[in-house]
C-alpha cells in the first residue's frame, strides 16, 4: 500500500489548470512524473501519492512559484471534489458541509484528514497532510486551507468572508509582497512557524447559511457517496457508521444503542469499547446527529420546538431546549431568530 494514499483525477486537475497558467509544459511533467494523459480521461480515477507527489515536485520546479500550492487554490472548482463537493453544495450551514467534507474527503483522496477543534468562542479547522517530504507538503498544504475558503465564499455567496486567522506550521516567505500575496487570500493574518495549520476564527461561522440547501438532494448524493466509498473498498468507521443509522431513522422512531449495536452485529459493550477507541461514544455521536437535524428544521421550516424535541427522541422540550443551549450557547428560539435577522 502507497503510505502517501492517493489523489482522485479531479483533484488533480486542479493543480494542472494552475500550471498551465504559468505556461508550464504539462505533457512533459506528467511523462517525467510516469503518468500517462490518458490516466486523466475519468475525474474519479486515482492516482496513487508517490506518483502524484512526483508530478507535483515538478510542477513546483517548472513553474518557479514559491506560492504555487496558494496560487492553485484559486483553481477551485465543486468538480474538484467529485460528489463531496456536491454535498457540500446541499448542506445548510458551513458547519454541516464541513462534517461531510470529514465523513466522504476519501473520495478525493487520503493525502491527509480533517479535523475540527470546537472551543468555547472559536473553533480551529486542521488538516493533518500524510506528506513528509518538503517541498510537496508546504503546497498541499496551503492548496487545501486555500480551496476550502475559495470554496466556502463560493458556497455562501460572501466572498469577502474571512477566518479570524490563519496559522501554518511552515516558515513564512522571504519577501513582503509574498506576506501579501497570503493576505489577500485569506483576508485575514497569516502566521508561520505555528504549532500546526489550522484555520481559526468565531464558532459562529459555522452557522453561516449556505446559499443552495436542499436536504433531499443532500440525502441522494451522501447515499451514493456511501456506496463509492463501499466499492472503492474504503473503510469507515464505527462512528460513522453508528452515523448513518441514527441519520437513516432521522424522521421515525430513533433506534436506542442496543437497537444499533445489533445491526451492526456487535454486542452492546463491544459498541462501547470501540467507540471509546475511535475517540467518540454513543452519546457524542446520538447529540451530533440530533444537532445537525434540530438546526436543520429551525432554518428551513416554522416546526414547533416541541415537534422537534419529539422527532429527535428527546424526552421533552425542556431537555431539548437544555441540550441545544449546551452545544451552541443560545436557546432553539434565540438562534432561529438570529439567522432570520439575518437574513
Amino acid at each position: 500500500m502507497d503510505p502517501l494514499g492517493f489523489i482522485s483525477v479531479a483533484a488533480l486537475r486542479q493543480y494542472l489548470a494552475s500550471a498551465r497558467v504559468l505556461r508550464v509544459d504539462v505533457d512533459q511533467a506528467l511523462a517525467t512524473a510516469g503518468i500517462a494523459a490518458t490516466e486523466l480521461t475519468d475525474p474519479e480515477a486515482r492516482i496513487r501519492g508517490a506518483r502524484f507527489e512526483r508530478l507535483l515536485n515538478e510542477l513546483i520546479e517548472r513553474g518557479n512559484d514559491p506560492l504555487f500550492g496558494l496560487h492553485t487554490s484559486e483553481h477551485v472548482q465543486p468538480g474538484s471534489y467529485n460528489v463531496m463537493g456536491y454535498i457540500a453544495m446541499s448542506a445548510g450551514t458551513v458547519g454541516e458541509a464541513l462534517s461531510k467534507v470529514s465523513r466522504y474527503e476519501k473520495l478525493v483522496g487520503d493525502m491527509g484528514t480533517t479535523e475540527t477543534r470546537l472551543h468555547e468562542e472559536h473553533s480551529e479547522i486542521l488538516w493533518h497532510c500524510r506528506y513528509p517530504r518538503q517541498p510537496a507538503r508546504r503546497h498541499l498544504i496551503e492548496n487545501v486551507f486555500g480551496s476550502w475558503l475559495h470554496y466556502t465564499r463560493w458556497l455562501t455567496g460572501d466572498l469577502r468572508l474571512a477566518p479570524g486567522e490563519v496559522w501554518f506550521e511552515h516558515p513564512g516567505p522571504r519577501f513582503l509582497h509574498q506576506q501579501r500575496e497570503y493576505e489577500r487570500v485569506f483576508r485575514c493574518p497569516v502566521r508561520f512557524n505555528r504549532p500546526y495549520s489550522a484555520l481559526i476564527g468565531p464558532r459562529r461561522l459555522l452557522d453561516y447559511p449556505l446559499r443552495q440547501p436542499d436536504p433531499t438532494l443532500l440525502s441522494t448524493l451522501e447515499a451514493h457517496a456511501a456506496r463509492q466509498l463501499q466499492a472503492l473498498g474504503i473503510a469507515t468507521s464505527l462512528g460513522q457508521r453508528v452515523r448513518q443509522c441514527l441519520e437513516a431513522a432521522l424522521g421515525g422512531r430513533l433506534p436506542d444503542r442496543d437497537q444499533v449495536a445489533r445491526e451492526l452485529r456487535l454486542n452492546t459493550r463491544t459498541l462501547h469499547r470501540r467507540l471509546a477507541a475511535e475517540g467518540t461514544g454513543w452519546q457524542r455521536i446520538l447529540d451530533d446527529v440530533r444537532l445537525e437535524r434540530a438546526k436543520q428544521r429551525l432554518r428551513d421550516s416554522d416546526c414547533p420546538q416541541g415537534e422537534i424535541a419529539e422527532d429527535l427522541g428527546y424526552a421533552d422540550i425542556r431537555c431539548f431546549q437544555r441540550s441545544f443551549k449546551r452545544r451552541t450557547g443560545l436557546t432553539p428560539g434565540q438562534w432561529r431568530r438570529g439567522l432570520r435577522d439575518a437574513g
